[in-house]
């Protein structure tokens, strides 16, 4: 069913003299410039250019990475190899793609690499201290941390002891002390701005760039895993992130790596043209699966790519086996707490259910925060007497802090701002789930703004103009892709079915169509004499090796408010 939004909850903006005067000192489209009017504000023209062409060298040059970096720094320097070198990495596409990223740059300064994935639902977040007992053991003379490993100070302190080398590359907030010089975190400056926020595989990739420890060139051809990991942990898209991603994808789309490429193939996305929302929601999912349900290591060996074709397309097959199965598993919990809000059977904020896999929850409780506007704990038993949550905030809360308040309480956490994890004795689940239900029913939501559209009509926006605008992206947290609005006039549109099974249809305004997915032409009709106007955006779509400009239907808008 299409989604409908009042009329009042939009801000319209319309192109005028001065975005004609901005596009002309912009040297860009009129529909580029009241893009930036729009999304970025129309009055410093030095930085709208720096957003249209971001300077990557003096965006990383700025990139404080905290007194660890040299350190860190000075520990590669002072030996000729490694030895035996384990990455401990995490389980969702920015943990894979450091622990990826790692392996392939020690290696050039190892005897061997090898790699441990925490099982989400055995091990839980961050490192586990009995696998790190059996490293000490092992034989390994190097240990790497990515994507964790701030907050563990304690553990690794017994591990350097044994003689054990300890790089830490990460980006999660700090909550407890830290005494390992070779921890390498943005986040460990409190007055780090959030031009400092990047992902874990950014950091590493970041620190072995300033530092010079590896060839540029080499680390141009791995910039792709720090592009895919800045868009799966909905980094804000700053210039630097932008630029990442940006080199990032023109290398997915150029030489892209064996692992990637089957996906890609598998999953029917042409590479020549890949788009922010091909990684967000279908190749992103595929690598996040598996450490969502099972073991993490199928994406870990579909990145790395190693061995014959057919085996590298048969990990390909796998991952996208066991996406289903997490999709499947994710629509039946949403829809099942969905129901429970929209008939009143759920007041709660803290939801807990023996049936749940934890694996899964993170994705549920960021579509039910979204959804909703609201705070949300979804929590599941797990074994050795332990119970597992995951917590999404929305604007004007924060996770962290929240879960800094009870971390007396709570057997593991960390997280970001709006999403954070722990995990608790069950025996102690109960007063913790009533802090949490309190603490979440006493956050100051903050009311959903106004959405920002450009009033245009479609048949006026052309290919060029909007290749002009997909060069503002990539698209994402911090740099929304734009939405546009037109009036509808509900005599003068046709309406009609899309496809063979009635499921998607169009409706065809000043002689353009508007393509609604998953909206069957008789529900559009039934609420066409109640439509003030139409949101939509443009998309580059690609039919027979034939560019064209394709647009698509987001929300219909109703009259309402004052």
């Amino acid at each position: 069913m299409l989604p409908t939004c009042l009329e009042s909850d939009l801000k319209i903006y319309k192109p005028g003299d001065y975005t004609r005067q901005l596009a002309q000192k912009l040297s860009c489209p009129e529909l580029a410039a009241v893009v930036l009017e729009m999304l970025k504000g129309g009055n410093d023209i030095d930085t709208l250019k720096e957003w249209i062409r971001p300077d990557f060298a003096r965006q990383i040059d700025s990139l404080d990475l905290g007194e660890g970096s040299r350190a860190a720094k000075e520990l590669w320097e002072s030996k000729s190899s490694f030895g035996n070198v384990l990455v401990y990495g995490d389980y969702d596409t920015d943990g894979i793609s450091s622990t990826v990223l790692a392996m392939e740059i020690f290696r050039n300064k190892a005897a061997q690499v090898r790699y441990f994935i925490p099982r989400r639902d055995v091990h839980g977040y961050g490192l586990n201290a009995g696998i790190l007992e059996k490293v000490a053991v092992s034989g390994c003379n190097t240990l790497i941390v990515t994507d964790c490993g701030t907050n563990d100070s304690e553990m690794l302190h017994k591990l350097a002891e044994k003689g054990i080398n300890i790089f830490v590359f990460d980006h999660h907030s700090v909550s407890a002390p830290v005494t390992i010089p070779t921890i390498v975190n943005p986040s460990m400056n409190m007055e780090a701005g959030e031009h400092q926020k990047i992902c874990a595989t950014a950091v590493l990739w970041c620190w072995a760039w300033k530092e010079g420890i590896i060839s540029r060139k080499f680390l141009q051809y791995e910039i792709d895993l720090v592009a895919l990991a800045t868009i799966a942990d909905c980094m804000p898209l700053h210039n630097l992130n932008r630029s990442l991603v940006r080199y990032g994808m023109n290398l997915m789309r150029s030489n892209p790596r064996r692992g990637l490429s089957a996906l890609f193939d598998c999953l029917g996305i042409n590479r020549h043209q890949l788009s922010e929302e091909h990684l967000s929601m279908r190749v992103i999912p595929c690598l996040n699966a598996p450490g969502r349900i099972a073991a993490a290591d199928t994406a870990v060996r579909a990145l790395l790519g190693a061995g014959s074709s057919d085996s590298v397309y048969s990990c390909v097959n796998e991952l996208m086996r066991i996406n289903r199965k997490r999709q499947t598993l994710t629509e039946n919990i949403a829809r099942e707490i969905d129901n429970g809000i929209t008939t009143g059977k759920i007041t709660r904020n803290v939801l807990y259910d023996e049936r749940w896999p934890i694996g899964v929850l993170s994705g549920v409780a960021s579509r039910i925060c979204a959804q909703y506007n609201r705070p949300i704990v979804l929590a599941a038993p797990v074994g050795k007497g332990l119970v597992r949550g995951t917590l999404r905030v929305p604007e004007g809360g924060d996770a962290v802090g929240i879960l800094r308040e009870i971390a007396g309480k709570l057997d593991a956490w960390g997280g970001h701002k709006y999403a954070a994890g722990f995990s608790v004795l069950a025996e102690t689940w109960p007063e913790v789930c009533n802090d949490l239900e309190r603490m979440l029913t006493d956050i100051e939501i903050i009311p959903e703004g106004v959405t920002p559209v450009i009033d245009i009509v479609p048949s006026d926006i052309t290919i060029s103009d909007w290749r002009a605008v997909c060069e503002l992206g990539p698209f994402g947290n911090n740099n929304p892709s734009p939405k546009f609005y037109t009036e509808n006039d509900p005599s003068g549109i046709e309406i009609n079915t899309m496809g063979k099974d009635g499921k998607h249809s169009f409706i065809r305004i000043t002689g353009t169509k508007l393509l609604a997915f998953n909206t069957p032409a008789k529900d559009v009709a039934s609420m066409n004499g109640h439509v003030k106007g139409w949101i939509y955006h443009p998309r580059l779509d690609y039919w027979r090796n034939e560019e064209q400009l394709q647009f698509i239907l987001d929300c219909a808008v109703t009259e309402g408010g004052e």
